[in-house]
C-alpha cells in the first residue's frame, strides 16, 4: 500500500488482544497522566478499531469489486490478439 507522500506503508497485523493489553499496559506504566489524558488515549485506540474495521471491510469491498470487473480493456486485448 502506498501512504499520500508515496512512500510504502506496511499494514501491520495486530490482534484485538495485543492492541488492549498494549493500551492497558501504556495506562498502567503511566499513573501521572490525568483522567482526561487516559480518556483520550482510550478514545483514540476506540477510534483506531473502527477504522481498522471499516479499512478490512472497505477492502474486501474493492477486491470484490475489481474481480466482477473485465481484467483489461476490449480494445487492449483486441490488440495483443492481432
Amino acid at each position: 500500500m502506498t501512504g499520500m507522500n508515496g512512500s510504502n506503508i506496511q499494514s501491520q497485523p495486530f490482534k484485538q488482544e495485543e492492541l488492549d493489553s498494549s493500551v492497558d499496559k501504556l495506562l498502567a506504566g503511566h499513573p501521572e497522566w490525568d483522567e482526561a489524558a487516559r480518556e483520550l488515549i482510550i478514545q483514540l485506540h476506540s477510534d483506531v478499531q473502527a477504522l481498522t474495521a471499516e479499512n478490512k471491510r472497505l477492502r474486501k469491498a474493492l477486491l470484490a469489486q475489481r474481480a466482477k470487473g473485465p481484467k483489461m480493456s476490449t480494445k487492449l486485448r483486441d490488440a495483443l490478439y492481432e
